[in-house]
């Protein structure tokens, strides 16, 4: 759990990667023998997709942490994939999604395996209020390890308490996407 708080922080920071390190992340994750690909999110309609690369992440060597983020949401992502999305979220109607999925390898892990790949969001685990974020905002936020990658899910709602169909909808759209 203290892992997943201190990548909240980051997120909340605004801490980006520079894209000079993206190629020695990558060649990290080769040496070491971990294969780390992003989450591919099923086109569908309604939601608009992207994909980052992958890099080091914040403040450590290639070699002791890579990650990569996909965003998938109903209105345009307007922020860097992995900030935590304050414009998106301040453009977003009650009735949006945005699911963001940070696949991460680490040595040694720090996340344990909590439950099992594809996330499901439960309506009760949603709260408001969420680390500066206006409180009309409902997040979902998980952590689990699915093999050696550590995976950190944040579901952003336009509303802090979602409708069933809206938390049908993400799990329909986690359901389709492909841990890679």
């Amino acid at each position: 759990m203290r892992r997943l708080s201190l990548f909240g922080l980051l997120l909340a920071a605004g801490v980006c990667v520079p894209a000079t390190q993206q190629s020695q992340a990558t060649l990290a994750s080769v040496a070491v023998g971990a294969r780390l690909v992003a989450v591919q999110f099923s086109p569908a309609a309604g939601w608009h997709l992207r994909t980052g690369r992958v890099h080091a992440c914040p403040g450590v060597r290639a070699s002791r942490c890579s990650q990569v983020t996909s965003v998938a949401s109903t209105t345009r992502w307007r922020d860097c994939l992995e900030c935590l999305p304050h414009r998106t979220l301040s453009a977003m109607p009650g009735k949006s999604i945005a699911i963001q999925i940070t696949v991460a390898i680490e040595h040694p892990p720090r996340v344990d395996p909590m439950f099992s790949w594809p996330l499901q969001v439960k309506r009760a685990k949603v709260t408001a209020g969420f680390e500066g974020l206006p409180r009309r905002i409902g997040v979902y936020q998980a952590s689990t390890r699915v093999d050696a990658r550590e995976v950190f899910l944040f579901v952003f709602f336009g509303r802090a308490k979602p409708t069933v169909r809206h938390v049908n909808r993400v799990n329909a759209e986690l359901r389709r996407a492909h841990l890679g």
